[in-house]
């Protein structure tokens, strides 16, 4: 047998296989049934990272010296 060229030609080759696995072929497995979320009422937060931090300390700054500038031409 010849190897596919390329890995959709493969995960199609897998699908086709008899006895192949119930999740390559897309089937849900029957004792494993989607759990429903609860919802817990309160809004989860996002943590802070150094990247989210520096751009909205770039964003206050451009957004402070357009102001000063505006503010700037207008007087002059």
């Amino acid at each position: 047998m010849s190897s596919p060229t390329n890995l959709t030609d493969r995960i199609s080759q897998l699908r086709t296989r008899k006895g192949a696995s119930e999740i390559v072929s897309g089937q849900r497995p029957a004792g494993n049934a989607p759990t429903p979320r609860v919802k817990s009422g309160r809004e989860r937060r996002f943590a802070t990272d150094i990247f989210m931090v520096f751009a909205y300390t770039l964003l206050g700054v451009a957004t402070i010296c357009q102001l000063i500038l505006i503010v700037w031409l207008d007087i002059i």
